[in-house]
Order: C-alpha cells, then structure tokens, then sequence
C-alpha cells in the first residue's frame, strides 16, 4: 500500500493564550493525529505540522499556510487534516482558490469534526455551507465590534491605547497629569508663537522635553522620545484636548468624559493657523524646502523648474523632485549624491592649501547656483554650477585632509562659476541609479526602509538575550514582547547576508512593512528559499 503523507494545519485567530502550558493550537494537533492513526489502515503517516498563531483566517497573508501550499506544489503532501473547516480559511473565495490549488496538485482536504465528502455535488454543497458560516460569523464578529466602539465612543467613553500627552488612564478613563498638562497647553503657545510646526517639535527638542512616557503592564517603561514634525501635529490637531472624544473611522466628535486641558479659544486659534496652510501642508513644504538642497535650483535643459512633490505610504512619507512628462527623483538620495559630488572636486588646478571634503549641506546650498537635468533616453546628465568665490570661501574654512587621488572630479573652473558634471540613469525595475562619472561606482537610489533596519536592530538585541544566558521570563520583562512576537524577531537574525545587505544599502523594496519581512523570514529558513522569494518581491 503507497504512503500517504498527512500535513496538519492549525491556526489561532488571537495570540490570548498562545502562551499557556496546553494551548488550543496543541489540542487541534493531537486531535488531527490520532485521527491519522485511525487512517494507518489506508496508507496514512502523519508527516508535518503547520501552525499560524494569532493571525486571522480572514486572510492569505499566513506564513505557515505559504509553507504549506509550496510543499504541496513540490508534491511532497498528499493530505491536508484539520479541525474545523473555518481553522482554514473563514473567506469563500480564498478557500476555493486554495480547493484549486489542492485539485492541481492531488492534495485531499479533510476535516475530522466535520464529515463530508467532496467528490459529490451534495459533499461541495455542504462545504459551501460550511464556509458561508464561517465567513458570516467572521463578518458579524467584526460588525459587533465596530458597533460597540462607535457606541462607546458616542458616549464620549475612551476605547483603550496609549493615553495621550497630559493624561494618564485610571478605570478605563482619561483623567488629567498635572505635570504633562503644563506641556502640551506649552506646545500649543509655542506653535501660536513660531507658527511653525517643525520649529516648536525643534524648540521642545532643544528645551530637553520628551514625549509620553508610561509604564506597561509588566512593569516596562515606554515613551520618553524626541518631538518630531508628526508628534507634535497630532497633539496640536487632537480634539481630546478641548473634552471632545473623535471617532476617527465615522469621522464624528462626541462629547468626552475626561476633563479639558486646553481653553477653546487657543484650540481655534491653532486650527485656523494650520486651516490656512491647508491642513499643514503647504507649512510642511515649506520646511522640506529648507532643507532641500537642490529645491528651485534644479532645471531641464529647456529652462523648465522641478518641483518638490510628496507622497505618504503605510505612515512614511517620502519627497521627491518631478518634472510634468519628466521622472521623480528622490529628494534625500539626490541630496546626497550632489553633495557627494561637491565634495570630490579637485582645486589642485588653482595652487590653493583648500579642501573641498568636508562640505556640509548647508554650505553647498549657499555655493550651489544652478543645477540642470538633461535626461537623454534612460540617461540623465546633471551639471552643477557652483558660485567660485562662496565656494573658495567655504572650503578654505574647512581644515586640509589627506588628498584622494583616485576619487576626485575633474571640474570646468572660469571666472566666477565653477561647473561639475555628473551622470544618472534610470534601470528596467524603475528604479533611479545614479552614476559619478565611472561605470564603476553607482549609487542605487532608493529611500533607507527604516522599518526593516530597526527590526533587524531589535532582532539582534534579542539574540543576545538569548546567548546572554536569560530566561524566558527576563527576557520577556526586558523586551516588553510576548513569546510568539520574540521568536517572529528571532527569526529576523536567520535572515541570508544578502538580504540584510540589500536592506541596509536601500536595495529593497521601500513601501515594504516589517511584518511582510518576518513572514519571509518564518516562512523560508533556508538562504536560496529566502533570496528567491526577495528577488521576486523587490522586482
């Protein structure tokens, strides 16, 4: 009689109890086994486990369940055992995707808590049944829910979450911090004052004042960080401030329990201010401007200016420079090569004790006069035109270094204006690449995943935990992360070297979120496995 190799999936929706001695996932597995057993008769072996805790059957997005279905394609199960149908999938349509993808493949599907047969038309008839339920109850589930809340919230009752700046949460509701009440009633002042988002996140920075900082439930300390442009927009937007409590997903405000920290009238007065530069934008432009280095300096070859545009995706706003019928040019990436490309030009021409190596934006931008586009097919050539004087200037302030011979440009010097050029391209993946004259030095020009790089930092840290000598508790307590979300961070340190070098040198996909990272990282544990898969995402 041929082996039948059997496959278990479990699956929780929650990660609530994940961490008990006897969990639901181990009571669904020992179930499917001895049903195994009781199929020895037919062939039956039991072969793997798949397991997904805490993620719902709402969706594919699953990395036992991906693990499971390229098994299945490299034919290496021939049954598929669960508990329930809903263990699954609670989605029709992804549950007949998955039916197909197990038709294809000769893969058998089975349920032994729910006895069918889908060889018939009545065997389908009944799984279709099956399924109409689950996803129903999935939907209704979800429905109570987000009634409740919007109840709640009707009431002006807070929903739970991290309270806000100059509260702290006592019986479930908001009640006033003295001390961080003088705060935030100071940063609205301060915005009215310099009128300047970015300015007042700057001057609280400067005054040495830090976010919210509070205590979990284990005793862990969080919070306590720097004022940035979006922190600092939020407190000033925040309707809780005045007694209100929003409901973001109605877009409604409802009268709020907890007490008012900021007079009405201040609160206006900080609207109508932010009202005026369309809900902040044209202010958060303007400081983008500031600190852009080639902002209205970078031109085509017809005279034509670039314009600085942004865009916000997944929480990451990322600003480029873009030309109508033209390309858009991360604004950082260009920044950084034209500065590079400053700071590598040679005055030894000119039999002066000067370096031009130690630049720094700000002085460049008071150089820099022009910079021009020329885009020639799939090539763009850029020529800077600095002003000769302010750029002698700015470099004879800076001390001699060591001169690099092999690394410097060769730039065209005339009366009053020196003029460097360089060269740039766009690949096949629409990726922009930029080039410093050499075929042999390209710079990739992609935004840093900020994301991935601090989930890769936190994974390490977690290793060494581990290798520290902790237990389970201590690191836990330390971390301030469950069991389930450690181990998804200690798979990050198995990542290959490849990936981690694409990540940390912008070669990977930039709208990437952590999360799809560590279902790469869970799904995959061998390194081609895990780098076809990244070739795949990042094309």
């Amino acid at each position: 009689m041929p082996k039948v190799n059997c496959a278990i999936y479990t699956r929780k929706s929650t990660e609530h109890g994940l961490d008990m001695e006897f969990n639901s996932l181990q009571n669904q597995e020992e179930a499917c086994k001895a049903y195994i057993l009781s199929q020895a008769f037919n062939g039956w072996e039991y072969y793997k486990t798949y397991s997904d805790g805490g993620i719902s059957g709402g969706t594919m997005e699953r990395p036992g369940l991906k693990t499971l279905l390229n098994d299945i394609r490299a034919g290496q199960i021939q049954v598929v055992v669960v508990y329930k149908v809903d263990r699954l999938s609670r989605s029709i349509i992804d549950f007949h995707k998955m039916m197909q993808e197990f038709d294809k493949y000769g893969c058998n599907f089975v349920s032994i808590t729910q006895s069918f047969d889908t060889s018939n038309s009545m065997g389908k008839l009944t799984l279709n049944m099956l399924l109409s339920f689950a996803q129903f109850e999935r939907e209704v589930s979800a429905e109570r829910v987000r009634d409740k809340i919007a109840a709640s919230k009707a009431k002006g009752l807070w929903m739970g979450g991290t309270p806000p700046l100059g509260y702290d949460l006592k019986d479930k509701q908001l009640v006033p911090n003295a001390q961080e009440k003088t705060l935030v009633n100071l940063i609205f002042n301060k915005y009215l004052e310099l009128g300047n988002i970015q300015a007042t996140a700057d001057w609280m920075n400067q005054q040495g004042y830090r976010s919210k900082c509070w205590q979990t439930a284990s005793g862990d300390k969080r919070g306590g960080h720097l004022f940035r442009y979006g922190s600092i927009q939020r407190i000033l937007g925040n309707p809780v401030y005045i007694g209100k409590m929003p409901h973001l997903a109605a877009n409604k405000v409802y009268v709020g329990k907890q007490a008012a920290l900021v007079p009405c009238e201040i609160f206006e007065q900080v609207q109508f201010k932010i009202g005026n530069s369309k809900n902040g934008l044209r202010e958060y432009r303007s400081y983008i401007r500031q600190k852009a280095l080639l902002a209205d300096k970078l031109f085509d070859d017809k005279g034509n200016p670039y314009k600085l545009t942004s865009t916000t995706k997944k929480g990451q706003k990322f600003q480029y420079y873009f030309i109508r019928n033209g390309i858009h040019i991360p604004v950082v990436q260009l920044d950084g090569f034209v500065l590079d490309t400053i700071c590598r030009t040679d005055l030894s021409s000119l039999d002066l004790q000067t370096d031009s190596s130690q630049i720094g934006v700000n002085e460049a931008k008071t150089c820099l006069k022009r910079a021009v586009c020329i885009k020639t097919g799939t090539d763009c050539h850029l020529q800077l035109e600095l002003d000769k004087n302010a750029f002698l200037d700015v470099c004879r302030k800076n001390p001699m270094q060591e001169p690099r011979q092999n690394d410097l440009l060769m730039p065209n010097i005339g009366k009053n204006t020196i003029t460097l050029r360089a060269t740039f391209y766009i690949d096949n993946v629409s990726s922009t690449r930029l080039q410093n004259g050499t075929a042999n030095n390209i710079l990739m020009v992609r935004q840093l995943n900020e994301s991935l790089v601090r989930g890769l930092a936190r994974a390490w840290q977690c290793k060494k935990m581990i290798e520290g000598g902790m237990t389970s508790r201590e690191w836990e307590k330390a971390s301030g992360m469950n069991k389930r979300t450690f181990a998804r961070y200690l798979n990050l340190c198995y990542l290959s070297p490849r990936i981690v070098a694409d990540i940390l040198e912008y070669r990977n996909p930039r709208n990437m979120s952590l999360k799809e990272l560590m279902n790469l990282a869970e799904g995959h544990m061998d390194f081609k496995a895990q780098e076809k898969c990244w070739k795949s995402i990042i094309k």
